[in-house]
């Protein structure tokens, strides 16, 4: 599997490189952290490689077993501005849409080509609403499509957001505005949602810098939650707006239960062709993602497939495509098998009944500033009092500064981490506080 999240990137302005400009299209924003996750740690990429094999295995046995599975939800509602503060009646909405999608009940499942309709699934997996967080902040979230920090502010209490609830036991869902993008400057588009597929979910490879437990999740911007939002948004294609159904949380729950864009990721820093795969043998290939329209004669690959014994048409009525969503509506069977898998493996916590609704215990900690050049503040929330030991190694995993471990009280807390003697370069910071350990990079400039 290529990559940790998917991203929805909408291009709103021109951007020369090189003399070449790039017009307003619709983009594959996750390769982003693809090409992070490939080329810095590559034990985490075959680490959610190997997630993704053993949720289709036991998907095959899962499905002919069947039973219905039922996540809990809840979602955070981090908002700045009144609009971004959706009412209780869209959350409700959304909710709606996802029992609909993921259970084959929705209204235009007729709208499927015939050619399609035995491969179409029902996941049975079934969404209960079992908290709405709501969080007045000052912040503004932002995604950094240049290091690999994504929204972790929007995660915790401490730093504007809201900390997720125990991520074993529920599916957090984070609503926020999340700003336009830009690189060096320049605003490039807008990031409507990413979410983090199953690795094993709290080990996590150490110094892996992927994120902590509490940041797991799915993330989707306000304007793009349920289909009564009154909130528009537009495609930059051609400045109208777009028409949203409610289907970019289905879209990236989706990931988040082990599935890959249908064209096999390829894109901005990989090939776009018909070689990728999704590693689903029901999805026909395409040599690229759909370009938020409904084009239901579109035949991207010139390719007998073993499956269908034939060349079938692009599926772009898959949520798993980026076609428009009032022409998504459908989860193919081996789609089907793989969330089943992972909700019974990697994720089987979500399936179990919690007695108490409790936040997970995270301690959003973060370093300022950062980058560095004499030393950087450490600052953590401690939910009781604790000793709290903290260490910095290099990207090679070996050990540059270890600070002896202090007692500390409840609340907000900060330590200075000295970095004068250590050279230019990339540098993890261990915080281990009350069981609880979090890892942050921090880079050193001289």
């Amino acid at each position: 599997m290529k990559h940790l999240l998917t991203l929805f990137l909408f291009v709103s302005t021109l951007l020369s490189i090189a003399a070449q400009h790039i017009s307003p299209s619709i983009i594959c924003g996750n390769d982003v952290y693809s090409r992070i996750v490939r080329e810095k740690h590559p034990e985490l990429d075959a680490a959610i490689r190997a997630t993704f094999e053993d949720a289709k295995r036991a998907g095959h046995k899962e499905v002919r077993e069947r039973s219905p599975l039922t996540i809990q939800v809840v979602v955070h509602v981090v908002w700045n501005e009144a609009e971004e503060n959706l009412s209780d009646e869209i959350i409700e909405d959304q909710i709606r849409i996802l029992n609909e999608d993921y259970n084959r009940m929705n209204a235009d499942t007729g709208d499927l080509r015939e050619e399609f309709h035995y491969i179409a699934g029902n996941a049975d997996i079934h969404f209960e609403l079992a908290q709405v967080v709501r969080v007045q902040t000052q912040s503004l979230f932002e995604i950094d499509v240049i290091g690999d920090d994504l929204l972790s502010d929007l995660k915790s209490d401490a730093t504007g957001g809201s900390s997720a609830w125990d991520p074993e036991h529920y599916l957090n869902i984070w609503v926020c505005k999340i700003q336009p993008t830009t690189i060096f400057g320049l605003e490039i588009g807008q990031i409507l949602g990413f979410a983090f597929p199953p690795t094993g979910l709290s080990h996590w490879p150490d110094g892996s810098s992927a994120p902590t437990p509490g940041e797991d999740g799915v993330v989707v911007d306000f304007r793009a939650f349920s289909s009564i939002n009154p909130n528009p948004i537009d495609n930059p294609a051609d400045g109208t707006p777009l028409l949203l159904k409610g289907r970019t949380p289905v879209h990236e729950v989706g990931h988040y239960l082990g599935l890959r864009h249908i064209w096999g990721d390829g894109g901005l820093f990989g090939p776009n062709d018909c070689a990728q795969s999704d590693g689903v043998d029901d999805t026909p290939f395409a040599s690229a993602q759909s370009e938020f329209d409904c084009n239901k004669s579109r035949n991207s690959c010139d390719l007998v497939e073993l499956f269908f014994n034939e060349d079938p048409l692009d599926l772009v009525e898959n949520y798993m495509d980026y076609s428009s969503e009032e022409c998504m509506n459908m989860f193919t069977q081996g789609q089907v098998e793989i969330m089943r898998g992972v909700l019974t493996g990697p994720r089987a916590g979500l399936l179990n009944s919690v007695g108490t609704h409790q936040p997970a215990t995270v301690l959003g900690c973060s370093l300022s500033p950062n980058p560095a050049q004499d030393r950087t503040l450490l600052r953590f929330n401690l939910p009781e009092a604790g000793d709290v030991h903290v260490q910095v190694t290099g990207a090679d995993g070996r050990r540059v500064l270890d600070l002896p471990a202090q007692p500390c009280s409840s609340g907000l807390q900060q330590i200075a981490v000295d970095t004068r003697r250590l050279p230019a370069g990339m540098y993890l910071v261990h915080l281990q506080a009350n069981g609880v350990k979090e890892v942050k990079k921090l880079i050193v400039h001289r």
